[in-house]
């Protein structure tokens, strides 16, 4: 009976222990404020809120270009312009101005920029985009 080899009954318990341990890392690297899914999220959004500021950034450059293209001087723009510009820019949004904050309606999504005034333009970044 000395000679039989096989998996002993405590082997078998430390092994079960180990995957459990491994079980419990992995799904809290997933789950939980710092997890994988919640990065993602995070991830997701920061890039939509990207893309909008670089679409009213584009916008701000575009109503610029015509407003210089119809009078030689420098002109001043406001956000209504821009809204209008954006609005011929993505036929799909809705884009209004208050203030210097643009609301935009876009992919069932509504995101408000505020807008910087520089010098006779308008700026933003992604940190001036959020989403409601």
């Amino acid at each position: 009976m000395r000679n039989q080899r096989g998996i002993t009954l405590i082997a078998l318990v430390i092994t079960i222990i180990v995957l459990l341990i491994l079980a419990g890392v992995s799904i809290a690297m997933l789950t939980g404020d710092n997890g994988i899914l919640t990065k993602a999220t995070q991830s997701s959004e920061d890039t939509q809120k990207a893309e909008i500021s670089e679409k009213v950034n584009m916008a701000i450059q575009a109503a610029y270009a015509d407003a210089v293209l119809e009078n030689t001087a420098d002109p001043d723009l406001t956000v209504d312009d821009i809204a209008t510009q954006y609005k011929a820019d993505n036929p799909s949004a809705t884009a209004t101005a208050s203030g210097t904050t643009l609301s935009i309606t876009e992919d069932s999504k509504t995101y408000s920029v505020t807008l910087e005034a520089k010098n006779n333009s308008y700026v933003t970044s992604a940190d001036n985009v959020t989403i409601q």
